[in-house]
């Protein structure tokens, strides 16, 4: 599916996508599904990089095994509310959130586009923590069937294109991915291994476009078009055979 492995090197896009704890989380479990040695070993890298830095729940959503400890709360204020959705739901019991936060994570109808899929995810990790319940389901089907409707109406192939293919597939639901969808994100790998941020001009924000040469693929669309091809190679083969066999 691939046609290239992107690899993190010393370059500063290699660097982004071992800092950034969800990109990473991206990397260490294509490597815990695949059978390519090569993936294998990228994500191990990934998770030695993150063992040597100090005990926090950054660390925890890269690899739950990885050791957690409470974050103070001048640090967290400094971070943007879903990035703090994301710890807490990584960590529930290290990353407090106020009740108004929590109201916002377990909002069923609040959120769209981009942000929609950021709290899919918070909820994602958080299922992973906590274990699944009828009620945390629910929550999260609706959210996921309102991805799968902005989905089915935006064709631009950019990285929020990206991002709701992959994390449909990460919270489970591949019969909401439709085999189009994953044959244009696909289509758009680039043939260094990366994928843009953008399409033809068109950003991630509804109805911006923008003049430019032809920018270079980064870290952040590059792991979710990774990771997209490694779930359904791996984690779900049957949705590749009922759609293409």
């Amino acid at each position: 599916m691939l046609r290239q492995y992107p690899t993190a090197g010393p370059t500063s896009e290699g660097v982004s996508l071992v800092s950034n704890a969800p990109l990473a989380h991206m990397v260490v479990d294509c490597g815990s599904i695949s059978n390519d040695e090569r993936v294998k070993a990228l994500g191990d890298r990934f998770v030695e990089a993150w063992r040597a830095q100090p005990p926090g729940p950054l660390g925890r959503i890269v690899d739950p095994s990885l050791p957690a400890a409470p974050t103070r709360a001048d640090e967290l204020l400094r971070l943007e509310e879903y990035q703090r959705w994301i710890m807490h739901g990584a960590t529930p019991d290290e990353v407090r959130l106020s009740a108004k936060e929590l109201e916002n994570m377990f909002s069923p109808n609040k959120y769209r586009t981009g942000t929609a899929t950021h709290q899919l995810l918070a909820l994602y990790f958080y299922r992973r923590s906590k274990g699944s319940s009828a009620e945390l389901d629910q929550l999260m089907n609706v959210i996921e069937q309102r991805i799968a409707s902005e989905a089915a109406l935006d064709f631009r192939v950019t990285d929020l294109y990206l991002q709701r293919i992959a994390f449909l597939l990460a919270a489970g639901r591949p019969d909401l991915v439709r085999p189009r969808w994953v044959e244009r994100a696909l289509a758009a790998q680039q043939p260094d291994g990366g994928w843009l941020a953008t399409w033809h001009g068109w950003s991630r924000s509804p109805y911006r476009f923008m003049f430019e040469n032809k920018p270079p693929t980064i870290a952040h669309s590059t792991a979710q078009g990774m990771w997209i091809a490694c779930m359904l190679r791996y984690r779900y083969p049957d949705w590749v055979d009922r759609n293409y066999k």
